[in-house]
This record gives structure tokens, sequence and C-alpha cells, in this order.
């Protein structure tokens, strides 16, 4: 019987890596557009790598022009202005709509596997990074929605408007809990709550699943041997 043709899930799991590692400096950067297009670059591949069909392909294409399409509209409208609010917003919005499409593909391709393989696995452990991105993203639109929902703890951090709630979404999902930044508006502490919740069962259960099985089907093929 021949081996399952490997995927491109472990350039999927590099990519959202480089994306944790490097979120900071593209931030700092102050260029919307770059960081827009490695965000949607990164989570359009994660889409096309598992292969789902044309159709949802097209989906998270559309989805990641939109994605890009507002950033770029922003940069020439005035910040204090209602309407560039209301582009930011819709931006973020897109933003978690295609990370979570994204989540909702490479869960699919790992669960219908007939086997499972090592690129399951590296599929199965980019979800839980996706889960991070896509909290992280839900902290920064419910932000841009009511401004004053998180208090910074920290006193080198205390003058800046903006936490950087992908590093809180990140902490909160290893279940960290520094308290550097802190929910206060009842909304994101519950998703707090919940993205904690998540990180822990996905971890303990689905992951924990996937290399059972992987080690089971490994087993059976040297037995047969």
């Amino acid at each position: 019987m021949a081996a399952p043709r490997l995927r491109g899930s472990g350039y999927l799991l590099a990519s959202l890596v480089l994306l944790l590692v490097t979120f900071p400096a593209l931030t700092d950067l102050a260029r919307p557009v770059l960081l827009t297009s490695v965000v949607a670059g990164v989570f359009l591949g994660g889409v096309i790598v598992v292969e789902p069909g044309k159709h949802r392909v097209r989906i998270a294409i559309v989805l990641a022009a939109l994605q890009i399409a507002l950033t770029m509209t922003g940069v020439w409208l005035l910040e204090s202005s209602f309407v560039y609010r209301l582009n930011v917003i819709f931006g973020l919005g897109t933003t978690a709509i295609l990370i979570i499409y994204c989540i909702y593909c490479v869960l699919r391709y790992v669960l219908q596997a007939a086997r499972i393989t090592r690129d399951q696995i590296y599929a199965g452990i980019s979800v839980y990074l996706m889960i991070g991105f896509a909290f992280g993203s839900a902290y920064y639109l419910i932000n841009a929605l009511k401004p004053g929902g998180f208090a910074i703890n920290a006193g080198p951090l205390a003058a800046d408007p903006t936490p950087d709630l992908m590093y809180f979404s990140f902490v909160t999902l290893a279940t960290l809990g520094y308290g550097d930044i802190t929910p206060v508006a009842r909304t994101l502490r519950v998703l707090a709550e919940l993205e904690s919740l998540a990180g822990t069962l996905y971890m303990a259960i689905f992951m924990a699943r996937l290399v059972s099985l992987h080690s089971s089907h490994h087993e059976e093929a040297h037995s047969g041997e």
C-alpha cells in the first residue's frame, strides 16, 4: 500500500511560528498594509496546502483580498474620522473570519484523514497556533469597537494606548497568566476564559488523540512487515 502523499502542513506550521515571532516587529513598523499582507498570505496558504477544493480556496482568496483592500483604504483616511474607525472594524472582522475559515479547512483535513501521518500532526499543531491568532484578532476587534477594555499593569507599557493583544492571546491560550495585560470588560473576560479552556482541552484531547492514532498506525505498519 502506497504511503499517503505529504502536503505542506509542515510549511504552514513554520509560517505560523515565524508570524508569531515577527508579529511585534511587523506591528512596530507602523505599516498596516505589510502586516495585513503577511497575515493574509499565511492563512490563505494554510487553506491552499490542505487542498479543500477550488470553491473553498476561492472563498479564502476573496477574504484575503478584502482584508488587504480594507487596510489599503484605511491608509488614505483620517484616523480621527468615523469612516476610518468603521474601516478598521471591518478589516479586523475580515481577518478574524479568514483565520476561523482556515481553522475549519485544516481541521476538516485532519479529521477526514483515513490514516494519521506526520502531516496531520503538523496540521493539528498549526490549528492550536491559529486558535491563538483567531482570539487575538477577536481581542483587537472588540478593543476597536469599545476601547478601554484592557488594563495595562506593567509600568513600561502604561503609555501605550494599544496593548499587544496578540501577545495577550497566546499567554492566555497557554494559561500562563502573567497579569501585565488584564481584561476588564465582561465580554473580554468571558472570551479570555473560553480561550484558556479551548487551549487546554485542545492539547489534552485532540492532539493526544492524533499522536495516539499515529503511533498505532506506525505499529501496525511494522507488525505487518
